[in-house]
């Protein structure tokens, strides 16, 4: 049986369009890239841990909204548990997304408090998942199931928020890490580096280099490597082996547009094969 997962956080409309500056007022602009597609971290993460050969079921609140329902459709089509996604009638979770030449990106969102999922709402499903994942939520929902295997939280655009709540696995870039390391409470930290890598720190610390690949969008690729680190630790590797695996998933991820472009598992394998990741220890 899969191990399952539940991914707590926001279902967003996202809005991706590529441009090298903001048009000036009354002049023409095209673009090659213009698209809206399935969103939010938790949104990513739950359709990348289904593609690496995992169960997940979204825990999240959605505006009602044709828009909203056709994006759900390819999430049920990769298999994606939707029976905790509850319909509110307000208007849906947004974020306009502007990517550049580089795949770097920055992000306008517009998000509805009523839509957050709360420590209550997360509590129902004590005992029914093996992994709680919280992705860029408040900390205040954290809830440290005592029968899952594995909690882990990315706090995102929270992370001024946490205050040293207790969970397994916490994921962060560098600058978050700087804001919240005095506070840490995890067995594990880990940094993401973008194309530099990334860094674990816990009983033994861990630094992996980057993979060089064609970047063509960077939106949730960080929610990619979360989703795979998790699947490669629930199935037992070590550290070394789940850095090497969450690499090369979010390098994969980022030749691809959209939050929800992330590999499946036998892409990863391929790849893996192909390069040569500079692990070190101490």
């Amino acid at each position: 049986m899969r191990p399952l997962h539940l991914a707590i956080g926001k279902f967003n409309i996202d809005i991706i369009v590529k441009l090298s500056k903001i048009p000036d007022i009354d002049s023409k602009s095209t673009t090659d890239i213009l698209d809206i597609l399935p969103g939010g971290s938790a949104t990513n993460y739950s359709i990348a841990t289904t593609r690496l050969g995992h169960s997940a079921k979204l825990l999240a609140k959605v505006g009602k909204s044709p828009i909203v329902s056709a994006l759900m459709r390819p999430l049920a089509e990769e298999g994606v548990g939707l029976d905790f996604v509850t319909e509110y009638d307000i208007k849906p979770n947004m974020a306009i997304i502007f990517l550049r030449d580089d795949g770097s990106v920055s992000i306008v969102r517009k998000t509805n408090q009523n839509l957050l999922p709360t420590l209550e709402d997360v509590k129902k499903f004590s005992n029914m998942f093996d992994v709680f994942h919280f992705a860029s939520v408040s900390p205040e929902i954290i809830y440290a199931d005592p029968a899952a295997k594995l909690i882990s939280y990315d706090p995102g655009p929270y992370a001024s928020e946490y205050e040293g709540e207790k969970v397994d696995i916490l994921y962060v870039n560098k600058k978050e890490y700087e804001t919240l390391r005095s506070k840490v409470n995890a067995k594990l930290t880990v940094i993401k580096m973008g194309k530099d890598g990334a860094m674990v720190k816990g009983d033994e610390e861990c630094y992996s280099s980057g993979v060089n690949v064609n970047v063509i969008d960077t939106t949730g690729a960080g929610d990619v490597f979360d989703a795979a680190f998790n699947v490669s630790v629930l199935n037992s590797n070590n550290i070394e082996d789940s850095l090497k695996f969450a690499i090369v998933s979010s390098a994969l991820k980022v030749t691809r547009i959209g939050g929800i472009g992330s590999p499946k598992l036998e892409e990863v394998v391929k790849k893996l094969k192909e390069v040569n990741i500079n692990i070190r220890c101490k």
